[in-house]
């Protein structure tokens, strides 16, 4: 409502008339700046008055890494990546931690971030934690969660976890929209910003948006949904999936030091490891062989199809099979030397006449995978001939052909 006016009119026609725009003014409208809570370099991941959801298994970690963020954001300052403007006060809602774990964990923080005496006075003032699971919805509740709201006025609200706030079946649309019009209500009332921690089912959905277990509603609501995982070839390696309406997809690699558990640090993603299931299934397949072999053997471990590129690439970058070409490739004799397996791109064509006074040095730097034309000397000894470095090779195709092996 503009004015005094429009609210006279208002109430004269019987209801309340709508704040409508048009398409031509609007994106040439002064808004107000957007404030934002959590920033990357993808784009804003939570802004003020929107929902954040943080999914993960149990027992993984989720508490513990929003207690990292949390104290950026209780002290203005950034955190795991993520850019935090200002201070804002934090009331987190502990519904499943002990008071004798929260007090462990807060204390290991504490030391571990060296809070001075103004970051301590921001910390009492701006991180503050209530013990104990409530029903949400249920109108009693209600009445004492606004009247703490109204004391305390926080900026940034955290239920950990949902079920334990929530009243109804977590697959039923019906009662996850109860919760969120009760959440969304007290959001619009004291202007919230609020985060969900959210247990995922046994089975990891693929889809980092819908990771959370049941209704599929939460996860639709929020602005963000952050998905924890460990990472599935690097013990000690989690991956933070990101997901948001303001900002591209992208993904944090996390790592807790076996010493420091409480703590989460950035971390370079390794190059992935092949697994014994791997060596396994290439055991089984001949020297050379096709992707279609690969998937089938894979397909009888439930290694699903859409993976098998994936695992193939692992192999071939750790220096245990090459690429011939397209659909076709051949396991690396651990002898051969690593000069030769990463000299050169597999399936290169290429046409090398050697001179028959050439050196072997000369003769074997040919890289591996390619195809080459060996002339080799008739008086050549049987013993140079079968040699790993002389090869028989087919020729470098027509131009006409060019760019399609």
């Amino acid at each position: 409502m503009n004015s005094i006016t429009d609210e006279v009119k208002a109430e004269a026609k019987g209801f309340k008339v709508w704040e409508v725009e048009n398409v031509v003014d609007f994106p040439d409208k002064v808004l107000p700046q957007c404030d934002v809570i959590l920033n990357s370099d993808h784009g804003e991941v939570l802004t003020a008055g929107g929902i954040l959801q943080l999914t993960g298994a149990g027992k993984l970690g989720k508490s513990m890494l929003l207690l990292n963020i949390l104290f950026g954001i209780a002290a203005g300052r950034d955190s795991l990546g993520f850019g935090i403007s200002k201070p804002r006060r934090v009331v987190y809602l502990n519904g499943e931690n002990s008071s004798k774990t929260m007090q462990t964990r807060l204390k290991l923080l504490k030391d571990y971030f060296c809070i001075d005496d103004e970051q301590a006075d921001l910390l009492r003032k701006n991180l503050l934690f209530v013990n104990g699971g409530f029903s949400i919805q249920k109108p009693e509740v209600m009445k004492d969660i606004r009247g703490n709201l109204a004391e305390i006025r926080p900026d940034v609200v955290v239920i950990d976890p949902l079920k334990n706030f929530y009243t109804g079946e977590e697959d039923r649309a019906d009662d996850m929209r109860k919760f969120m019009i009760a959440v969304r209500d007290l959001m619009r009332e004291f202007n919230l910003t609020v985060i969900i921690i959210h247990h995922t089912g046994k089975k990891q959905n693929e889809n980092n948006l819908y990771s959370g277990r049941g209704s599929s509603l939460l996860a639709d609501d929020a602005e963000t949904t952050v998905s924890l995982q460990k990472d599935a070839n690097n013990k000690g390696l989690f991956n933070l999936f990101v997901t948001g309406r303001n900002c591209d997809e992208f993904t944090l690699h996390l790592i807790r030091q076996p010493e420091r558990w409480y703590l989460y640090n950035l971390t370079d993603k390794p190059e992935p490891l092949p697994d014994h299931s791997l060596i396994e299934i290439l055991d089984s397949l001949p020297d050379q062989f096709r992707t279609g072999a690969f998937e089938e053997k894979a397909s009888a471990r439930s290694i699903k199809r859409s993976t098998c590129f994936e695992k193939l690439k692992i192999l071939e970058n750790n220096g245990i099979i090459k690429r011939v070409k397209h659909g076709l490739y051949e396991k690396i004799s651990p002898n051969e030397s690593p000069e030769v397996q990463s000299s050169i791109g597999a399936g290169q064509l290429d046409y090398v006449k050697q001179d028959e006074n050439e050196s072997p040095e000369v003769q074997s730097s040919i890289g591996a995978g390619q195809l080459d034309y060996v002339k080799q000397d008739e008086n050549e000894s049987p013993e140079v001939r079968n040699s790993p470095n002389c090869t028989t090779r087919t020729t470098e195709p027509d131009d006409a052909y060019r760019g399609l092996f």
